[in-house]
C-alpha cells in the first residue's frame, strides 16, 4: 500500500510528474514565442544587411544612410536645426490654443 501511495504522488507531484510536465510545457510555449521574436528580428537584420550587399546596394538607402549618420547635406537643400524645428512648433501650438 505504501508503495502505491508513493507512486501515485511521485507521478502527480514528484520531479518527474505531471506538475513538472505542465512546468516544462509552459517554458517550451514561452521559450517559443521568444523565438518568434528573435526570429522576426533576424529577419529584419538580414533584409538590412541584404540591402548593403554591394551586390544589392540600393543607392537612395546609401544616401539616406549618410546624410543620417553623417550629417551631410546636398547643394541647395534647406538645413533646419533642431531647435529651430522645435521652436517653430512650439509657436504654433502656442497659436493654436
Amino acid at each position: 500500500m505504501f508503495w502505491a501511495a508513493t507512486i501515485i504522488y511521485s507521478a502527480v507531484a514528484g520531479n518527474a510528474g505531471y506538475g513538472a510536465l505542465a512546468r516544462l510545457e509552459a517554458e517550451v510555449d514561452a521559450k517559443a514565442g521568444e523565438v518568434d521574436v528573435l526570429r522576426a528580428h533576424r529577419e529584419t537584420l538580414q533584409k538590412r544587411a541584404d540591402q548593403l550587399n554591394s551586390k544589392s546596394l540600393d543607392p537612395d538607402l546609401v544616401d539616406e544612410t549618410i546624410r543620417t549618420v553623417l550629417g551631410y547635406s546636398r547643394e541647395g537643400d534647406v538645413v533646419i536645426s533642431r531647435q529651430a524645428l522645435d521652436d517653430a512648433m512650439r509657436r504654433r501650438t502656442d497659436k493654436a490654443n
